[in-house]
């Protein structure tokens, strides 16, 4: 299981302003179709039975106070989503590893964040990441 503590107050959430990166995105339909139209008229075959299997790790989020909050993520998807998705509030800003308001420490397991532009090689190797732009590749 990963494990991270924490850096920052999960207060800075609530006071964080909405930006261009957290604010929500309106999204028109696309003018491609589905891939299945498309396929078929360059005489490709698709099939609707495919599935992609992913692996699951477990987390576990230390907070300032001692919190915990456990849950899972897809090796597909960043640490912050997740713990959004499983109601876990964490602080962040611009959801681009740019600035340093997510910042935690892994304890044990690892990640994977080659966006993490804020934190230097140093720092990367001392166990710190970027939940926004950090992957999970180990419990």
């Amino acid at each position: 299981m990963t494990t991270v503590r924490s850096l920052t107050s999960p207060s800075i959430v609530k006071a964080a302003t909405p930006n261009r990166f957290t604010s929500p995105i309106a999204k028109g339909p696309t003018s491609l179709g589905s891939v299945k139209t498309i396929s078929r008229s360059f005489g490709l075959k698709c099939s609707s039975n495919h599935r992609t299997s992913m692996a699951m790790y477990k987390i576990k989020l230390v907070g300032l106070k001692g919190e915990v909050n456990e849950f899972e993520v897809p090796d597909n998807q960043y640490i912050l989503e997740a713990a959004e998705a499983a109601g876990v509030e964490l602080p962040y800003c611009c959801r681009a590893g740019a600035c340093s308001i997510c910042t935690t420490k892994v304890v044990s397991g690892t990640v994977h964040q080659p966006e993490a532009i804020y934190l230097e090689d140093d720092q990367i190797k001392d166990g710190y990441m970027l939940t926004c732009v950090s992957k999970p590749t180990s419990d």
